[in-house]
Order: C-alpha cells, then structure tokens, then sequence
C-alpha cells in the first residue's frame, strides 16, 4: 500500500521539485542582482555598445552567447567542441569566470556560405580555484550545447540549447569527450538544469544571430556570492541534503488531499 502510494506522488513530486528549483533559482538572481554582476574582460571591451551588432559584421548565422553567474563560484577549465562554424576570432576563446560575473562569448559562420553554426562547451565548477568533488572521486561541469539548424535561416527558425550538470572522473576533460555532450544534449535538450545546489538555465531567441543567455546559480550557503545578504536555502529548498524524502512525499500528499 505505500509503495501504491509513493508511485501515485511521484509525478506530483517532481512537479513540485521542478517548480521549486526554478523559483531558487528566480530568488538568488533577485537577491544578487543584475546589475552587481562584474563584467568579463570581452564585455569590458564593448564599453556598453551591443556585442550583437558586432556579430552581424563577423556573421550572418551566429550566436552571441551571454553568461551570468550569480554564486560566489567559479567557471574554470573550459573545453569547448565546435560542430558548425568557427569561434570569433576575438570573443569566441571560452576562458575561466569569476563569481557574481557577466561574460560574452560569440561564435558565428563568417558569412560563409553553407555554414551555419553549433557546438558545446563547459567549465568545471570550483570554490576558491579548487574542484568541488563529489564522493571524492567525481567533479561537476556545467555544460552548454547551442544548435542553430540552417546555414540558410530566417527571422522564425527556430534555434535549440541546452544545459546540464554533469560529473567527470577527471578534473580535466578532452574536446573528444566534450562533442560526446553536443550529440547527448541536441537528442535530449533542456532548458533548465539542477544538480545537488546547482542550477541553470538557459534559452535563445529565434532567428539567424540569436542571443542566447546561460544563468548559473547555487543555494547552497558556502557557495553564496558575497552580494547576497541572506541565503536562500533557509526557505523551502527540496535539493537540501537535510530535507528527507518523508517531508517531500508528505508535501506531495498534501497537494493530492488539497
């Protein structure tokens, strides 16, 4: 009988997760802000101009891809594989990003004819310039896939990206491995990420130079960015190590009774 019952909650369980991980994720970009966020060396550089008119000069299929990380971690190690296109010669090396950063990165088809452009990329994730390991065996990245279809596109083709959390054995992977994750996430795309405290999201505009924005953040108090005044996770978080699977499922027959 309760195993009947745990199967009948299961849907509504993740329901309630999935609905409560983005509203996370909604309350630490609120409670850090936008505007605190530092700017990257390449969005220094556009002094405020819009990195997506330079990328109608260099492309006429491209994206321009614009990250925000609002935890205190950092993105460091990147790989990057490239499907289709080539990276902006300028704005398109994936480096290292501090914590509470905003960074663009440009990859496009140099108004080649018959190219268009795809790929993807990931940083594994650290504290204070170390991996955050998990069992102590594993490290997590964070990997981002961007798929632009046509090399002939218009105003509504429609574009896809996903992101994902993903552990290595390795601190270290090769561009090999990282085109294994550009096939998995193009046959299983999401939007919307989570793993332990980490969240992500990400999506992208329609059309022939979308732009596409990736945001970063984690609940966990260690790992809060020096912006926030309080955290989060003092509030409802099911990704909490110490919030039981009984308190879900009790959550969960709660909604079913009303």
């Amino acid at each position: 009988m309760i195993l009947i019952n745990v199967l009948i909650l299961l849907p509504h369980l993740s329901t309630i997760i999935a609905t409560k991980t983005e509203e996370s994720l909604e309350h630490v970009i609120a409670e850090v802000g936008r505007d605190k966020l530092s700017p990257g060396k390449y969005l220094e550089q556009f002094k405020g101009e819009d990195p997506k008119k330079y990328l109608a000069t260099v492309g006429n299929v491209g994206i321009v891809l614009d990250i925000e990380n609002y935890s205190g971690l950092q993105l460091e190690d990147p790989v990057i594989y490239v499907h289709a296109g080539y990276k902006d010669e300028k704005y398109g090396h994936p480096h290292n990003m501090g914590g509470t950063q905003q960074e663009v990165f440009l990859y496009h088809n140099k108004k080649r004819l018959q190219r268009r452009s795809a790929g993807s990329t990931s940083w594994m994730i650290t504290k204070d310039g170390k991996p955050i390991w998990e069992n102590e065996s594993k490290v997590s990245r964070l990997h981002f896939m961007w798929d632009l279809p046509k090399y002939y596109c218009k105003p509504e083709t429609v574009n896809t990206v996903s992101v994902g959390f993903h552990t290595h054995d390795k601190a270290k992977i090769t561009e090999k491995l990282q085109y294994r994750y550009y096939d998995l996430h193009l046959k299983r795309a999401r939007v919307f990420a989570h793993h332990n405290h980490f969240l992500a999201r990400v999506n992208i505009s329609r059309g022939c130079l979308p732009r596409v924005l990736l945001q970063f953040a984690s609940t966990k108090k260690d790992h809060k960015s020096d912006q926030v005044a309080s955290s989060i996770v003092d509030k409802f978080n099911p990704l909490d190590e110490d919030f039981s699977l009984l308190s879900i499922l009790l959550l969960s027959a709660g909604v079913l009774m009303g």
